[in-house]
């Protein structure tokens, strides 16, 4: 039943005496135009945490959760915008996939998440807990992402209508709906399951990382992101998919809660490696804006007010901003195809390099990271001739608590000590194992040894590192949290640790043969 022009007219937010919500300033393109905006930040967001982001389970889940969302609120954009029904079915049938694996991305990244920063028990748990996961709400989804784009049993997409009287609508136009398949319940469950449980590990989370602390922060945020997907879920598939209601609400819950998402892993990434993200996060959307701004006012200008282009320039607006960030981040390919293998690599050492010195926290801070980055490529250069004793030595330290694998480790025949010792495999093991113990004692400076989260390590850092990783047998994450390091900051010291001590074995073992010839 249609309203009365006398009861809607003025009817701005009130109740109707027939039980129906009007907000009749609204614009009939405005829910159109919320989305598209919606959906240019989420894929820009997810554009901006990929390529600062190094390439390990969370950050990927996370970009692939929000791509996925941002899918979805395109083709919800391009339904909106649709002049008739037909046009709102194809878009949203051809989307459909996307919000159907969402869910179990954003379950799988909290597993992730609990299996890289939770307590070493959660962390187990998690660790076994993440491939079954995979499978089985991976399988659901690929399940009700076939079924819901190729047929009718989630969303019966033949029977489409449009109605003008529901309990809340937004401006002068009716809501479309598609009515509900056989399969749609289990769907609803499916999803409902994959956000109670992501709320849960993150609650978990934040209720046991340290109190004061940046993680605790980004999990406390976290959590704000899972209550905002329950909320805006729920609204989308119980409230819009049961009773025909507008779900303009629900995608700005999700729009909300996407861009807290993004932007706290894009922190919990930079506090992993030492690094701010603020400055870089600016400097990055007012870059996108530009780009966005310039080539929507072009399309703007160019195109005919036509819903065939709108279609068109929406997606080739995506496509713009991908290949923009493609290629100022990851254009290695090109360069090493414009300027041989060599400089194209030194090139992008050096872009990746300035992108990284903004992300530091000052300015001497900055200069030492240059200074090591330069230095190591250095280093790099000269070695890249004779890395054999290198690759050896790193081999054989992995191997320290190893008796039975030194005992056929190639560094046996290098060493000078081991290659002449007269004795049993085993024994040779001993003694090359010995050998290496002895090069990191030589690392280890004068006094007292700091204790774990006694504050800074000085000049213990390249002797702590390969102490405890090689010969204590200690996870890395567990080293960092150890002694407070930053990813960055382990790993140079690690590579230059190992460095050191392989030049000092290769002169040792010439040593000896030298003064026999005098």
């Amino acid at each position: 039943m249609a309203i009365p022009a006398r009861l809607a007219a003025g009817a701005s937010g009130r109740l109707l005496p027939s039980g129906v919500v009007v907000v009749a300033w609204w614009p009939a393109w405005g829910e159109g135009l919320l989305l598209a905006a919606g959906a240019t930040m989420v894929w820009a967001l997810a554009l901006y945490l990929i390529t600062r982001a190094p390439p390990r389970r969370v950050p990927i889940l996370a970009t692939a959760a929000m791509l996925l969302l941002a899918v979805y609120q395109l083709g919800q954009a391009l339904g909106a915008f649709a002049p008739d029904l037909r046009d709102w079915v194809i878009w949203l049938e051809r989307t459909w996939w996307a919000p159907a694996v969402a869910p179990a991305s954003w379950l799988l990244l909290t597993v992730a998440l609990a299996d890289a920063e939770g307590s070493p028990h959660v962390a187990a748990l998690a660790r076994r807990a993440f491939w079954p996961a995979a499978v089985v709400f991976g399988g659901a989804a690929l399940v009700f992402a076939v079924t819901g784009t190729a047929t009718t049993l989630l969303q019966d997409w033949d029977r489409a209508y449009e109605v003008e009287q529901t309990v809340l609508r937004l401006g002068p136009g009716t809501t479309r709906h598609a009515p509900a398949g056989p399969l749609f319940v289990p769907f609803q469950v499916y999803v409902l399951v994959c956000l109670l449980a992501s709320f849960g590990i993150i609650a978990r989370l934040w209720h046991t990382s340290p109190p004061g602390t940046p993680l605790r922060a980004r999990f406390g945020w976290l959590l704000v992101s899972a209550a905002l997907f329950m909320a805006g879920a729920g609204w989308i598939v119980i409230v819009s998919g049961v009773f025909a209601v507008t779900g303009l609400p629900e995608h700005v819950l999700v729009i909300t809660g996407v861009l807290i998402l993004g932007y706290n892993l894009a922190r919990y990434g930079a506090l992993l490696a030492g690094e701010q993200v603020t400055a870089d996060f600016l400097g990055y959307s007012l870059a996108m804006l530009a780009i966005v701004g310039l080539y929507g006012a072009i399309i703007l200008v160019l195109a005919p007010p036509d819903f065939g282009w709108l279609e068109r320039a929406l997606v080739l607006l995506f496509v713009v901003m991908t290949t923009h960030v493609a290629v100022a981040t990851r254009g290695h390919l090109l360069d090493r195809l414009l300027y041989g293998p060599v400089r194209g690599v030194l090139r992008g050492q050096l872009r990746e390099l300035s992108n990284r010195v903004v992300r530091q926290p000052d300015s001497v801070t900055a200069l030492v990271d240059v200074r090591e980055t330069v230095d190591d490529m250095l280093r790099e250069g000269e070695s890249r001739d004779s890395p054999e004793l290198r690759v050896l030595v790193e081999g054989a330290l992995r191997r320290m608590n190893d008796l039975p694998g030194l005992s056929q480790h190639p560094l046996l025949a290098e060493l000078a000590r081991t290659a002449e010792y007269d004795g049993s495999p085993l024994e040779r093991a001993a003694v090359l194992r010995s050998e290496l113990e002895q090069a990191i004692e030589r690392l280890r400076p004068s006094g007292a040894r700091p204790s774990p989260g006694g504050g800074v390590v000085g000049g213990w850092l390249h002797y702590l590192v390969l102490r405890e990783a090689y010969l204590d047998g200690r996870p890395n994450k567990q080293i960092m949290q150890r002694y407070t390091l930053s990813e960055g900051t382990f790993h140079r010291a690690r590579r230059r640790a190992i460095d050191a001590i392989t030049l000092d074995l290769a002169q040792r073992s010439t040593a000896p043969s030298a003064s026999s010839r005098v």
